[in-house]
């Protein structure tokens, strides 16, 4: 069993950078780069390929800044492919995924939240230059046109919105894109639904003032977690993320307002989203996969007040597209976390969960106890119901669209255990569930949804449940043919023996290692009596 490390999280996102550079996940391209699509063509190129993730040492008219791939892209290292991911956590490089998220929630369970440490400008390496009035010049930081058919730079992509209640008793942290339209403005989508949405909506109802916002790019690896998280309404991520170093986070005050943000930041963003005025922002290619053209409409104005960064700062990027890469794998990943850990504080009869990489997050692979009839006394349908209607009630239930229920036997993080799951054990009729009184949608983003989904704010939402129907309730289900599953132990010892001197393939050393730690499964020996042991969940 893996635990989480805290001193093995970097404190600083350049610390990361090092690290993976060592590792050879990341590489430093010192060629001129342009922002304009080339820098996007690299980042698509290398998430399609698994290949090291570039940092863009030179960028065309940005001559003080830098920029690099976000950091949680799937690698191509053999045995390693959460290399990237698991240093943001304290783990080890070979952990696979579910091991990840076992060891994170049992480490937040325990864990204690540690005040700020807060620092002065001269202790602050994002205070390292400060541009205020006429300095200020957006167009000077290498923020990139991604794709063919975007209407604008996009400079926020991987960064962290760090806005609080006009009270000041709920800070949040959040990514969510933010379109470059001028040297001082900017305009970013802030959807009702989202916490940050929540927020802007108390400042309109005070009416009183614009919003203060500040966006901090490149922060401590502890911060970026919480960024993409679905933790509950007024809740700081800020304790979360010092739960996870279990160490005061160093943080230093905003040049125009009282917002704090990591002093180790990369760069700094600050300023205020108007309440009433407004920019046409989008297209934009999404985190789903797509480019979909009518996706452009007023979103609030942001007017930027000062700018603050790091000598050479770097300013991380996540370019959307085809999954996976670091867009989904970060969103997918730590909503998993937080909604898995809602459902067991609900009660659920549940072992763990994934927003599957592959679909973009879009299908939340939920592992369901195998008792779960007994332990609830509900029918199937009844679960079925109550689990859709807690979900997509509640903000966790905001990232995605479709959800898929499974037994014990079926690895979430397993895209071949899943698809397995959905063609053979989930009935079309009878095992499909449509919810019709959701207060959440996804995002919108999906490429299917009507134009009465957008109209009305709802619909394309599903559970397909693959633990067994109504009738099938506590009866055995049938076996599953695998090497591990399907033969007796010393039928399986003298194989796994013979295997590399008979010339067959060893496998990569992530799958040796997780056929020796996944689920229980069952073999019988010749007498025909059950043994429990561990196998692949193939």
């Amino acid at each position: 069993m893996i635990s989480v490390d805290p001193k093995a999280i970097p404190d600083s996102y350049r610390d990361f950078l090092d690290w993976m550079k060592k590792e050879g996940e990341f590489l430093e391209i010192d060629d001129e780069i342009d922002w304009y699509l080339e820098m996007g063509a690299i980042l698509r190129r290398g998430a399609e390929t698994l290949s090291p993730s570039p940092i863009f040492n030179k960028v065309k008219g940005c001559p003080e800044f830098r920029a690099a791939e976000f950091g949680m892209q799937k690698s191509g290292t053999r045995g390693k492919p959460w290399a990237r991911l698991a240093p943001f956590l304290g783990l080890p490089l070979d952990a696979d995924v579910m091991e990840m998220q076992a060891a994170y929630i049992k480490h937040l369970d325990t864990g204690k939240v540690h005040p700020p440490k807060i620092v002065e400008n001269k202790d602050a390496p994002c205070k390292e230059n400060i541009w205020l009035g006429d300095d200020i010049d957006l167009e000077k930081i290498p923020a990139p046109l991604l794709h063919m058919g975007d209407a604008q730079r996009m400079m926020q992509t991987a960064g962290m919105n760090i806005v609080q209640t006009p009270d000041g008793k709920w800070t949040n942290w959040s990514i969510n894109r933010s379109s470059l339209i001028d040297k001082k403005t900017m305009a970013g989508a802030w959807q009702p639904h989202q916490h940050n949405g929540m927020i802007f909506r108390m400042w309109q109802e005070k009416g009183e003032e614009d919003m203060p916002i500040a966006i901090a790019f490149g922060v401590p690896p502890a911060c970026a977690v919480q960024s993409t998280s679905r933790i509950p309404d007024w809740e700081d991520e800020y304790d979360y993320s010092s739960k996870l170093i279990d160490r005061p986070i160093e943080m230093v005050k905003c040049e125009h307002s009282d917002i704090l943000v990591p002093a180790s930041s990369e760069i700094v963003i600050e300023g205020k989203i108007s309440l009433t005025e407004t920019c046409l922002e989008g297209p934009f290619g999404e985190y789903a996969g797509y480019l979909i053209t009518t996706h452009h409409s007023p979103k609030p104005k942001h007017t930027v007040t000062a700018v603050t960064f790091r000598n050479k700062g770097i300013l991380p990027i996540s370019s959307p597209g085809m999954p996976p890469d670091s867009t989904q794998i970060a969103i997918a990943f730590f909503q998993s976390v937080d909604s898995v850990m809602r459902l067991k504080k609900a009660g659920f009869p549940i072992i763990d969960g994934l927003q599957n990489f592959e679909s973009a997050g879009h299908y939340f692979v939920i592992r369901v106890k195998n008792n779960w009839h007994e332990l609830t006394g509900w029918k199937h349908d009844e679960f079925v119901k109550k689990i859709a209607d807690f979900i997509w009630n509640d903000h966790i239930g905001g990232g995605f669209s479709k959800l898929v229920l499974v037994g014990e036997d079926v690895d979430p993080s397993d895209p071949l255990a899943v698809l397995f799951a959905l063609g053979t054990r989930n009935h079309p009729e009878k095992g499909t569930y449509i919810p019709k009184d959701a207060k959440m949608w996804g995002l919108g983003v999906e490429g299917y949804h009507s134009m009465e989904d957008f109209h009305s704010g709802g619909g394309g939402l599903v559970v397909y449940s693959c633990i067994g129907l109504e009738e099938y309730t506590g009866v055995p289900k049938p076996s599953i043919l695998t090497f591990y599953r399907n033969y007796p132990k010393p039928i399986i010892e003298k194989v796994l023996a013979n295997w590399e001197k008979w010339g067959m393939r060893t496998p990569d050393p992530i799958l040796q290692k997780h056929a020796s730690q996944s689920t229980p499964w069952v073999y019988f020996n010749k007498t025909g009596e059950g043994e429990t042991g561990k196998g692949l969940n193939l």
